[in-house]
């Protein structure tokens, strides 16, 4: 019974949501998002948090903090001076969907220090002191109902009902193909050439239900004037059929389309990441688009068809025209052009699993500015997280020839070599990124892996050892070290680093499988049953823990057993060819 080697024995130096660079070692599927409507209770769960510094500066401008849900992983950075007039929240607030505890939280302070937290509600502010174990919890304060008007407060002057923007920089709308009432298919393509308003709506708001029965009455007035109208569903499945009996009973001319999970997902990303303040799409909402297809113009709330019409008239063609517009006050402009990052929208879809609508973003970004490594570089992650290596490769050379000294690329062209069995091309490639940064524990736990492949575990030792004393909460790290003392047959240690990586990430399937066989090599039976069940319950689609299983019971001529361990697998995975196999020998 051998020691299984899994496909995570290298790491992808990844992106975070601001277009920086951070390690993603797993759930790299996030679930699509689901258009959100203004309450805590149709948003989902969430999670804040509030970060006082000792040995960092006292407000942690710099640190990282990383969420884990089941399925889903977070990180943001607390910044400074990224808002208006320079100012900045210092509190990170998370979307968790669904989830009412928070998995896994990781702070990384400024000053190098990680610290780690376990199984914290959802819904609840959390401040945490550099260094200290302790943290305060303190429950969110109740919101209003979504769709209610409350009555304006004496203390504070209620926000208005519409808000309109021009964007400075127009943004070529995501293309999508929907179902109609009838069930036939609308292409937004088919609407380049023509002005047109998106209008995201929902059966749930009474501002959406008198907003459809106002466009549909003055749809003739609306398209005389050569605009035109798709009014866009976002409820879920479950309540598309109210919004199918109100379109009915509006009588529209104008096609009603039921959006689904993607396309609500990335125009809510394209809002969210259009203003700073990293909002949900607030429900109705409208996009004007020009005959480019581009949105020009965001109108939050109900929209006043007269405004429409004029603003259809009068699209700026030009950037001096679009600021005039854009701007609430009059200026010079000091260095000609106001730059949109294109990195953020293509790395929030990245993220979230838009790999398409990611890509479309980072090639705007490098028309935007061709020489601009960064672009190159994010197109190659995106291309390996697509298993297209040859693709990766040209992109993440281009990077490199941009810009040399650019480790995270290095990175992850010795990650690929590696995986293709390169091994000195991969070890040139890591040594070449801890040149440009000594305590990259990401190209640390690479080169420690190439090593202990090729069996060279003494310069194994010393890179991963270094790599733990920078990340001794890394899972990969303590799981890397595990292997490599189980291949010098130093079981004790091998266990020990095995189990941290178990403590670490509960369900990790190569270290609880590992563990397992570690107890076989020991002849400790029952543990090692014990640890193979323990694989199964807690990850049911990894295989090799069932194979490992029935192998140990065929050992102690349990044939019956056996047998069943395999049944159930093929039960999970019909076609599974190790099963089949083993099943056979064992009839």
């Amino acid at each position: 019974m051998d020691f299984l080697e899994d496909s995570r024995s290298f790491a992808l130096a990844d992106l975070d949501r601001d277009g920086r660079l951070e390690v993603i070692l797993r759930n790299r599927n996030a679930p699509q998002l689901r258009i959100l409507h203004n309450s805590m209770k149709d948003l989902g769960n969430s999670i804040a948090f509030r970060l006082r510094g000792r040995k960092s500066n006292r407000d942690a401008i710099g640190a990282a903090i990383t969420v884990e849900t089941d399925g889903l992983r977070q990180t943001r950075y607390l910044q400074a001076g990224s808002g208006f007039l320079s100012q900045h929240s210092k509190e990170l607030f998370f979307g968790v969907g669904k989830s009412e505890t928070i998995r896994h939280v990781a702070v990384r302070w400024p000053g190098g220090l990680i610290q780690q937290f376990e199984n914290l509600p959802a819904n609840r502010r959390i401040e945490i002191e550099e260094g200290s174990s302790s943290i305060a919890v303190h429950p969110f304060a109740a919101t209003p109902s979504a769709y209610s008007r409350p009555a304006p407060s004496v203390h504070a002057e209620p926000l208005p009902d519409f808000v309109a923007t021009w964007l400075v920089q127009p943004i070529a709308a995501p293309a999508f193909v929907l179902p109609d009432l009838a069930g036939d298919k609308i292409d937004l393509h088919q609407y380049r050439g023509k002005v047109a308003v998106l209008c995201f709506w929902s059966a749930k708001s009474p501002w959406c239900r008198d907003q459809l029965a106002t466009l549909a009455r003055r749809h003739s007035e609306i398209a005389a004037k050569g605009l035109e109208i798709l009014a866009i569903n976002v409820d879920s499945a479950g309540d598309t059929g109210a919004a199918r009996s109100l379109a009915a009973q509006a009588g529209s001319s104008f096609p009603i389309l039921f959006a689904t999970e993607e396309v609500a997902g990335v125009y809510n990303i394209v809002y969210r990441y259009l203003f700073d303040r990293r909002r949900d799409l607030p429900i109705p909402a409208s996009f004007l688009l020009d005959r480019d297809g581009r949105i020009v113009k965001i109108y939050q709330g109900p929209l006043d068809v007269q405004h429409l019409l004029e603003d259809t008239r009068q699209i700026p063609a030009s950037f001096a025209e679009r600021t005039q517009k854009a701007l609430p006050f009059r200026g010079e402009l000091q260095n000609g052009i106001f730059a949109r990052n294109d990195f953020t929208y293509g790395v929030a879809l990245f993220q979230h699993g838009y790999l398409d609508r990611a890509e479309e973003s980072f090639r705007q970004a490098i028309a935007a500015k061709p020489g601009d490594a960064d672009g190159y570089y994010n197109l190659g992650t995106l291309s390996l997280r697509r298993e297209d290596f040859a693709q990766a490769r040209q992109y993440l050379e281009k990077a490199l020839k941009l810009r040399p000294e650019y480790p995270e690329a290095w990175n992850n062209l010795g990650m690929m070599a590696a995986q293709n069995g390169r091994a000195d091309e991969a070890i040139d490639d890591f040594q070449k990124a801890l040149a440009l940064r000594p305590r990259y524990a990401v190209a640390l736990l690479n080169l420690g892996n190439v090593y202990r492949r090729e069996r060279s575990f003494a310069n194994a030792e010393e890179s991963l050892k270094q790599a733990l004393e920078l990340q001794p909460d890394d899972p990969e790290v303590n799981y890397s070290l595990g292997m490599l003392y189980a291949q010098k047959d130093d079981t004790a240690r091998a266990s020990v680093f095995l189990k941290k990586a178990i403590a670490l990430r509960p369900d990790y399937p190569e270290a609880l499988n590992n563990l397992g066989v570690l107890y076989v090599h020991e002849q400790d039976y029952a543990h090692a049953e014990e640890q193979f069940r323990s694989c199964i319950r807690l990850v049911p689609t990894f295989d090799q823990s069932y194979l490992n299983l029935a192998q140990l019971y065929a050992m102690r001529s349990d044939r019956e057993k056996a047998r069943s361990v395999l049944q159930d697998l093929l039960r999970l995975k019909p076609e599974d060819p190790n099963a089949r196999r083993a099943l056979e020998v064992l009839q």
